[in-house]
């Protein structure tokens, strides 16, 4: 368990309590301009009420439709559910050296394997893949997972992050979302 205020992680693929889903379903009419496919609940925090944190591929449509990897926030009170906060957290982009977002909740087998191989001698954490994000062509190629990671620790803290591994050096990297 998390400290008071801190995030309890639990990561649960396209599964939404009930009042977060009709949140999500709302979005599109308070903030014109973009859609929201959520995709994962990360988990929820007791302050001020319940906060819950969804992770969905937003995509923009004023102007040229840009996709984009999101942490939504929701606080959740008596009177009602609002969304607080809404957080990039991989941008895409069309052009040469963005990232091609394509979220994927079943793991295509070519990104499977990229992980597994990368993965296969890391040590000191348990690193557990719920969504393909998208590839990003650098120096190879860089496959970006969205990830819950547990430390193999006495009292492990989970943390969602963004792995990124470079299928060609096989370099990984962490960026802790949540």
């Amino acid at each position: 368990m998390s400290k008071l205020g801190g995030w309890e992680i639990d990561v649960k693929v396209n599964e939404f309590p009930q009042k977060i889903a009709t949140a999500i379903a709302e979005l599109p009419e308070t903030h014109l301009g973009c859609e929201y496919e959520a995709f994962a609940y990360l988990g929820q925090q007791v302050v001020n009420g319940v906060n819950h944190a969804v992770m969905a591929e937003q995509t923009i449509t004023t102007g040229v439709d840009t996709k984009n990897v999101v942490i939504l926030k929701f606080n959740e009170k008596p009177e009602g559910v609002t969304c607080y906060n809404i957080e990039s957290v991989v941008e895409g982009g069309g052009r040469l050296g963005g990232t091609h977002i394509d979220v994927q909740t079943e793991i295509p087998e070519d990104a499977k394997a990229i992980f597994e191989s990368a993965m296969a001698y890391f040590v000191g954490s348990n690193v557990k893949p719920f969504a393909f994000l998208g590839t990003k062509v650098v120096n190879g190629t860089e496959y970006k997972y969205a990830a819950e990671v547990s430390p193999i620790t006495q009292n492990p803290v989970k943390h969602v992050s963004i792995v990124t591994i470079n299928s060609l050096t096989k370099d990984v990297k962490f960026e802790t979302v949540l």
